[in-house]
């Protein structure tokens, strides 16, 4: 029996890295002279939280106080398993948001010990903001600056053909075959946060946010396989713990690993500077790619010396310094190599100014 659990997320970074992605693998197959690079990158939130908030504290608001009767005999929803699946939404958050960005890390998070009821019975939407006297309350008990709450949480568990699967397994079962049976599925969570700032007394986000798992599980044995067919909690559970990581990537900076190009060299300098590179010399190699720019009078190895030099400027953090290499390596070869990294560079100098805001301490 094997386990497999494919994510899907809706986090802009995490699209933007598989884009960035596949237009490597397409320049790649076209350029039998590059090597495989990776660059790690730290990309901005997509929510900005003012940086005089550091401390914050994380309340579960979602607990449902009512359900349908229609509801709960299909799906098997009581507030008690609606809980547990919430508190692991929050745990997956608050460990993310804890995360180390270099040295230090954007926030403090806590989380209170005590929970509420939904504004919501259902806990299917936002109801009425908590009182301010509250949030103040909360927020000098906990010693933190802000507070973001989970106002409400639902999961659901589907799973795709129900009927064919179970026909065949039950045939499995009956013609004592040890077919393999496959069982597929989604299970997917939506959340409402707030981020409260008492000292403004003011709401800074609000929000859906919604995360998707598709969910696979094959067994030989056909009667186990029929099994999993109403077995869904390791599926909740997981979809839930993974949607606080998933929201988390919104709310804090976090390093990421992007592929990158880097012209290999056949002699020279330019092999030199591939092995400082390689060597994760990058000060050494950009010194050496910067004089076979200078020195040599062939217009291709120009190019591919500055690209090779904007590579090295970006391993760096010199943004600036890689827009005006990468400028220079199109200008002497022209190639779509050049404008493709150039657009990176252009779009990572784009989010500079984000970045800085939210990494101000």
């Amino acid at each position: 029996m094997s386990h497999l659990f494919i994510l899907f997320g809706q986090s802009y970074r995490r699209i933007s890295l598989f884009f960035t992605l596949a237009v490597s693998i397409l320049l790649v197959t076209s350029c039998a002279g590059t090597r495989d690079m990776q660059v790690s990158v730290l990309r901005p939130a997509k929510i900005t939280i003012p940086t005089s908030i550091r401390e914050i504290a994380l309340l579960n608001r979602s607990i449902p106080t009512s359900a349908t009767g229609f509801e709960a005999s299909l799906s098997g929803e009581t507030p008690v398993r609606d809980k547990e699946l919430s508190e692991d939404c929050l745990r997956g958050l608050t460990e993310t948001l804890n995360l180390r960005v270099g040295n230090d890390r954007r926030f403090d998070a806590a989380r209170c010990g005590q929970t509420m009821n939904a504004a919501d019975g259902k806990s299917l939407g936002f109801g009425a903001p908590l009182d301010w006297k509250i949030i103040d309350s909360i927020c000098a008990a906990q010693h933190v600056q802000a507070l973001l709450v989970l106002e409400y949480f639902d999961t659901d568990y589907s799973i795709f053909n129900p009927g064919a699967t179970a026909q065949a397994a039950v045939g499995a079962v009956l013609n004592g075959t040890p077919t393999a049976v496959e069982v597929k599925g989604t299970a997917t969570a939506e959340a409402g946060f707030r981020v409260y700032d008492p000292s403004q007394q003011k709401i800074l986000y609000e929000d859906r946010f919604q995360f998707k798992q598709y969910w696979t599980q094959r067994s030989v044995n056909p009667v186990e396989a029929l099994a999993k067919l109403i077995k869904r909690n390791d599926a909740l559970l997981n979809v839930s713990h993974n949607t606080g990581v998933e929201f988390a990537y919104n709310i804090v900076p976090l390093y990421f690993w992007e592929d990158r190009l880097m012209y290999k060299g056949k002699k020279g300098n330019m092999e030199r500077g591939e092995r400082q590179a390689l060597a994760k010399d990058w000060e050494a190699a950009l010194k050496t790619w910067s004089e076979v720019f200078e020195t040599s009078y062939k217009s291709k190895i120009r190019a591919k010396a500055a690209f090779n030099a904007a590579l090295a400027c970006e391993v760096l953090g010199d943004l600036p310094g890689a827009q005006k290499w990468i400028q220079q390596a199109y200008i002497e070869g022209g190639k779509k190599q050049a404008l493709w990294y150039s657009d990176v560079i252009d779009a990572r100098i784009r989010e500079q100014s984000k970045l800085d805001e939210q990494m101000a301490q």
